[in-house]
């Protein structure tokens, strides 16, 4: 009898260290966290620093005013891809955009730059509302958030965040960067049937814009995706496009990768920034 109850026991043990390994592999999968050195210097000297808390620790944010006055005419909202850091969005954009009407919330995932604890899409969503909320504190005098038009931008992961937020926080304008169809689609494409079904990380690009469309007024959505494209293959970007076809605004970077979809794209998501309708 005691030896059974050891045995069954023993397996239990080596189940749930399997368990563990596999949703371990699945965070190393899908986030790359990265920290600041002293490179990221001159863009840290130019932000003011969004502190708070969540369950997962100190969590800090950046506001960028640039040459908005206070408070902005638009405030957007970045979320970047999974091995970036909020600050990288300086040389790939931001040093390029002049508008005296934007002001900017860059954000870092839990565990990312100088953000403690672990990512997920229930921790990031957590951490991005309450980084709003901290920024609208912050400047509670000047009523940032009656006076500011919210809007949001994502790459890759953060394309699915910038969905997500805007299922949650209406935006006049949302632009999303080589975005997936879900992480169950992508699980399914890296590592195949079954193992894509125990995804315990949950985002669904698809579903996001199914509330998004019930919005009243909808946000002017442009979805932007390099025809070379590696990581998150383009038809997934039209896929959604041609779900939602009056929602989204499709555009086909024609010599584009994952990575180049923003720099080579920089004119195009200027232009979309300022709210001209792609075609």
């Amino acid at each position: 009898m005691l030896t059974n109850l050891f045995k069954i026991l023993g397996l239990c043990l080596v189940l749930g260290g399997i368990i563990y390994a596999y949703l371990e592999f699945q965070q190393s999968m899908i986030y790359h966290p990265r920290h600041y050195d002293n490179s990221y210097n001159k863009e840290l000297s130019k932000v003011i620093s969004i502190e708070y808390e969540t369950s997962q620790g100190k969590q800090t944010a950046y506001y960028y005013k640039g040459q908005s006055d206070l408070p902005p005419k638009n405030l957007w909202v970045f979320f970047c891809g999974n091995k970036s850091l909020a600050m990288d969005w300086f040389d790939r954009l931001l040093n390029n955009y002049s508008d005296i009407s934007s002001g900017f919330l860059l954000f870092d995932y839990p565990g990312f730059g100088k953000c403690e604890g672990k990512s997920s899409p229930k921790r990031i969503r957590k951490s991005a509302d309450k980084a709003l909320e901290t920024l609208y504190a912050r400047y509670s005098a000047m009523n940032m958030k009656a006076s500011s038009q919210l809007n949001v931008l994502g790459h890759s992961l953060g394309a699915a965040v910038a969905l997500d937020f805007a299922a949650r926080h209406p935006c006049k304008r949302v632009i999303i960067l080589a975005p997936f169809t879900s992480l169950s689609d992508m699980a399914r494409r890296v590592v195949g049937v079954p193992f894509c079904y125990g995804l315990s990380h949950r985002l669904d690009n698809h579903d996001r814009l199914l509330e998004i469309a019930q919005q009243s007024p909808q946000p002017l959505i442009i979805l932007i995706h390099g025809r070379n494209d590696r990581v998150i293959p383009i038809e997934m970007g039209k896929k959604l496009s041609e779900s939602f076809p009056s929602l989204v605004n499709f555009v086909e970077l024609a010599f584009a990768d994952h990575g180049t979809v923003i720099t080579q794209g920089r004119e195009t998501i200027y232009q979309a920034m300022d709210g001209q309708r792609m075609h």
